[in-house]
Formats: C-alpha cells, structure tokens, sequence
C-alpha cells in the first residue's frame, strides 16, 4: 500500500512524496527541489523526477516521452538530455551544468559560490 498525507490546501489524499497536488495543483510544504535521485530511476531519473514535481504516476510520464519521441521525430530527446543537465541528482547536489562551471571556474581561478541550503525542522 502506497503511503499518503493530505493537500494542505485542498484536503484530499495525495501519495506522501509529492510535491504538488494533482487534484488543486498547490506547492506542498516541506517539498523539496526536484532532483534525479530516489526510487523508481530508470535510465536519467528525468521522467521520475517530473512525475514527483508534478504528482503523476511515473509510468504515465514514461508513456507521454515516449509518445514526444514518435511524435516529434527523435525531438524529445534533446529536451530530455537538457532536463538532465539542469537538473541535479540529489536534492542537496549540484547539477552537471553547475559541476561544469565550477570547474571552469577553478580553472580560471575564478571563486565560485557554493549553494547553501537551509533545512527546516
């Protein structure tokens, strides 16, 4: 059985990692950034990481790339590799792009400003 909470702004049930209602579309509090890791990982971690963000079941966000890829000829595609380079695969890591400038930027001998996160109790 799948674990749930409640929409803090519509009430109803939604599963307890989404990070936006399905049914009000609302933020969930405490929701954290999207990020490629956890469970349910397949090749890049995109499609589970979209289907978190946006509270879908993950085989129907596989489905709708699939369908993007026939449809747009291979387009898709593009926009899936652009997704994992901005988007890091821990919720405290840095995604590839950010990695890539900060060594760009060490070489150069440029400071580059690490993130910093703040964790709410």
């Amino acid at each position: 059985m799948e674990e749930t909470r409640q929409c803090v702004a519509c009430r109803m049930d939604i599963r307890a990692d989404a990070t936006k209602c399905p049914h009000c579309r609302e933020r969930q509090p405490g929701a954290e950034p999207m990020n490629r890791g956890g469970p349910g990982r397949v090749v890049g971690g995109v499609c589970t990481a979209l289907a978190r963000q946006l509270g879908l079941d993950v085989g129907l966000v596989r489905l709708a790339f699939v369908l993007a890829l026939v449809v747009t000829g291979g387009t898709a595609l593009g926009v899936y590799l652009l997704l994992w380079v901005l988007t890091p695969a821990t919720a405290a890591g840095r995604a590839p792009v950010q990695r890539v400038m900060g060594w760009v930027g060490k070489v150069a001998g440029t400071p580059v400003e690490e993130p910093r996160w703040e964790r709410r109790v």
